[in-house]
């Protein structure tokens, strides 16, 4: 027994009233909530308000919001969304930060006026690109987890207009900033690339 539009429009309305904002996680979930309550639907003989219901119960735990410290301490997610991101977050963290460490290390030992421009130029670029990549995301209203892996992890890069003020006060720490940039840029343009694919396959153009 297939859901009609409404009853689908009522999955997504209720989802969004559990925090439910990233569309491929939504997608997903209403995918899930719609199948289960067609099934009770035809084997139950139940109305689409009662089978939904029973349905929605399987699903209560992972729709439970709540804070995650590592996520965000100024908004609630479902547990469905915090189960989904939170080792994708910690792995992006802990990699920019240990990346960025390590080169820091490495760097203090290997400093040449050559390498110090190279560094320079290309903290500029990321940054400079990062910026581009940012202002293309924000023209599309569409949020996607994709898209709060891209500006998660965006503080260091707002500090790469300051780099060349902090380049003077403390050598160590403005090479630390730097390589902070670096280590994020890759997972910034993979994050963008996966968004503006999601956006096509699904025709939000």
């Amino acid at each position: 027994m297939k859901l009609t539009n409404t009853q689908l429009d009522y999955i997504d309305r209720f989802l969004e009233q559990h925090q439910l904002d990233f569309l491929d996680f939504k997608l997903e979930l209403k995918d899930h909530l719609a199948t289960a309550t067609e099934d009770i639907m035809e084997q139950n003989k139940l109305s689409f308000e009662e089978a939904f219901l029973m349905a929605s119960q399987l699903w209560r735990k992972e729709l439970q919001v709540k804070k995650y410290w590592l996520i965000s301490n100024e908004r609630l997610f479902p547990s469905f969304v915090i189960q989904k991101i939170k080792y994708k977050v910690a792995f992006h963290y802990a990699l920019v930060l240990l990346a960025a460490l390590i080169f820091s290390f490495f760097f203090t030992f290997s400093k040449s006026n050559e390498n110090i421009l190279l560094f320079k130029y290309s903290v500029g670029f990321c940054g400079i690109f990062y910026f581009l990549l940012r202002r293309i995301m924000n023209n599309k209203s569409v949020k996607t987890s994709f898209r709060f892996h891209f500006d998660y992890f965006h503080f260091p890069v707002l500090l790469v207009f300051f780099y060349f003020i902090i380049f003077q006060i403390s050598f160590t720490y403005a090479y630390f900033i730097g390589f902070l940039v670096l280590a994020n840029f890759p997972f910034s343009a993979y994050y963008f690339v996966k968004h503006q694919q999601f956006i096509k396959k699904y025709k939000l153009i």
